[in-house]
């Protein structure tokens, strides 16, 4: 996992969400934060900070979060899949964030929150659609871009992972019992090309992440799942990136 990928696309989502860590209106005072999924534990060190008076606890598979962290946060290795061993109605808020491709059971995992929340708590998930857009027809179909989304979406369907659920996640979420489901969608761009300075900035950040990024999510998909040999999947990359870099396509994904 390529820890800088992922922070520098913690910094995009803040720029997006106007230096907001979440949405969900959870006041100034939680005292119990649970972060599913942690990656680095970035989101989490800042919860950390801008909730000093709250426990906040930061969970993944893999154990590549910091020692140095504020007094308040801690990390445990956990599947989210799993049974929770946490306690019931404890948590404030659930955040979660880009989990879609890893996930077999959102219905599951999602009851499992809904459990473990206080009453009057809230969850908060952040989720990228695997699809690439444009308002002019720039991106389309035929990019070697769209058709690396293509493979990766069919990838993970085969998986039983697919990214597709997370574009309908509000049923889920209100079988379960939540109410006052908000589903807020905004478009994150691939690449310099946008005109208004803060699109241009976090397309820039974006950007940066797929020199490995494109790699990272789709080898092992690609090339185990599909079958696809290696040379190619090497050049899918390549062609891929050529048109992220290419500020003639206007491409973004909403978020």
């Amino acid at each position: 996992m390529d820890a800088r990928r992922l922070d520098i696309m913690h910094h995009a989502l803040l720029l997006l969400l106007d230096n907001r860590l979440h949405l969900a209106p959870i006041g100034p005072n939680p005292t119990r934060i649970l972060d599913i999924g942690t990656g680095t534990g970035i989101w989490a060190i800042d919860a950390g900070d801008r909730y000093p008076g709250a426990e906040v606890i930061g969970t993944d598979l893999s154990p590549i979060q910091p020692g140095w962290v504020p007094p308040n946060v801690y990390f445990q290795i956990d599947d989210a899949e799993s049974e929770w061993t946490f306690a019931k109605d404890s948590f404030d808020l659930i955040h979660i964030r880009h989990l879609s491709g890893s996930i077999k059971d959102w219905g599951a995992l999602i009851e499992q929150v809904y459990k473990h929340l206080k009453p009057g708590g809230y969850i908060d998930i952040c989720e990228l659609e695997m699809h690439l857009s444009s308002d002019d027809g720039t991106a389309h179909p035929g990019l070697d871009l769209s058709k690396y989304c293509e493979l990766l979406n069919k990838a993970a369907a085969v998986l039983g992972q697919d990214f597709e659920t997370i574009t309908n996640l509000k049923p889920l979420i209100e079988r379960a019992g939540f109410v006052n489901v908000r589903h807020e969608k905004m478009r994150l761009p691939l690449g310099t090309w946008p005109v208004d300075p803060k699109q241009k900035i976090i397309g820039a950040y974006v950007l940066i992440t797929i020199e490995s990024g494109f790699e990272a999510c789709g080898l092992r998909l690609l090339t185990c799942v599909l079958d696809m040999d290696q040379a190619s999947f090497a050049v899918l990359t390549e062609r891929a990136k050529k048109n992220a870099y290419d500020r003639n396509i206007h491409g973004y994904s909403w978020q």
